[in-house]
């Protein structure tokens, strides 16, 4: 698996976990009544959506690094030099 996948997988497991910390929320926001136990999850959740923010920052950082490093490999390489099976030379 190349890096650029890597990062793509991770990406779709942190908009899963987004999806689920929003419908936790708007059922909390629904609530009539909160107990302590609900405020601290809800407040938990907050936290992770701040935790979930960094790290996508950090992985839209990393995927800039990999983007670049991608295009400087392609201009260094030879544009007028192609690969040619030696058996069709022969």
């Amino acid at each position: 698996m190349d890096h650029l996948s890597a990062l793509k997988e991770k990406i779709v497991g942190l908009r899963t976990e987004i999806a689920k910390i929003q419908e936790l929320n708007e059922q909390y926001r629904r609530e009539k009544e909160r107990d302590m136990v609900s405020q601290i999850a809800h407040t938990e959740r907050h936290e992770r959506l701040e935790q979930i923010k960094q790290e996508l920052g950090r992985l839209a950082e990393l995927g800039r690094a990999l983007h670049s490093a991608s295009q400087i490999r392609e201009r260094s390489r030879p544009s007028g030099l192609h690969l040619v099976n030696k058996s069709r030379v022969a």
